[in-house]
């Protein structure tokens, strides 16, 4: 299969769009305060779930709207999983990375029952051309926003509102997965459990093929990106469950389960 025929289009897009049941978002995360979301506020939301997340959900009685996976490691240590998490999911979504280095039987699947998004660019560091390149897509496409520094040692940030066009990666699927919600135009967007805390553990059993975390030593490369994306997009209604996370309020507001709800106690 050819290389540009394989990425989601806007076609596509518009099929899931059309799939929507609620009008909010819940990304559903590995934080530990995820455990604090009511399974009420899930099953009455579409969820957006990543990586081992999903297990917790499927235990529970949620079925996912979209599992979205960019590690591939996962899909290599955790194949089981994988087509668990991605048969009982309404969709999956996976990017260019897990799809090339899949087996050749695993791209098949990849292909023939998951959505497939292309990163914009490999790193936030490169050379001047690449980040010129970049600078130069972005300016003829509304949908893709960057700011390209053009120091090497400088780290460009982005966010794209169209994940047909492309997405922009930084060190958590959290903000690859509030792209694709945006991209689908939901009135709200809210994280469960975007905690990015201490040593950002997981709230699953990693005792099988346990995939270290390097949350916390990227926390510095990926706040900007959130902060950046508020900047850029006037209507990124994004709001946080967590009550302890070491994303500002000020760049994402919290928010509580009962406003989340409609449901203010007297």
């Amino acid at each position: 299969m050819a290389e540009n025929t394989i990425y989601i289009t806007e076609a596509e897009i518009g099929t899931l769009i059309g799939q929507k049941t609620s009008p909010d978002a819940i990304i559903f995360l590995s934080g530990p305060t995820s455990l604090k979301t009511p399974l009420s506020v899930l099953k009455a939301n579409d969820v957006i779930t990543v990586n081992g997340s999903a297990r917790y959900l499927l235990d529970n009685g949620v079925s996912p709207f979209i599992y979205v996976l960019t590690d591939s490691r996962f899909l290599i240590q955790r194949r089981d999983d994988f087509y668990e998490f991605s048969k009982s999911s309404r969709f999956t979504i996976v990017n260019r990375d897990v799809y090339e280095d899949a087996s050749e039987e695993d791209k098949r699947y990849l292909e023939q029952h998951c959505f497939i998004i292309r990163p914009l660019y490999k790193r936030e560091k490169g050379g001047v051309f690449k980040k010129l390149s970049l600078h130069w897509q972005a300016s003829r496409n509304p949908h893709i926003h960057v700011r390209v520094p053009l120091s090497k040692r400088k780290r460009l940030v982005g966010f794209s509102t169209r994940i047909s066009d492309g997405y922009c990666s930084c060190h958590t699927i959290a903000f690859t997965a509030l792209q694709i919600a945006y991209s689908l135009h939901y009135e709200r967007i809210v994280f469960s459990g975007l905690d990015l805390t201490g040593a950002c553990t997981r709230f699953y059993d990693e005792s099988n093929n346990p995939m270290p975390s390097e949350l916390s030593k990227d926390l510095g490369k990926i706040l900007p990106f959130f902060a950046f994306a508020q900047e850029v997009v006037g209507d990124l209604n994004v709001y946080n469950l967590s009550e302890d996370t070491a994303v500002d309020y000020r760049i994402i507001p919290h928010i509580t389960p009962d406003v989340l709800s409609g449901y203010i106690p007297a």
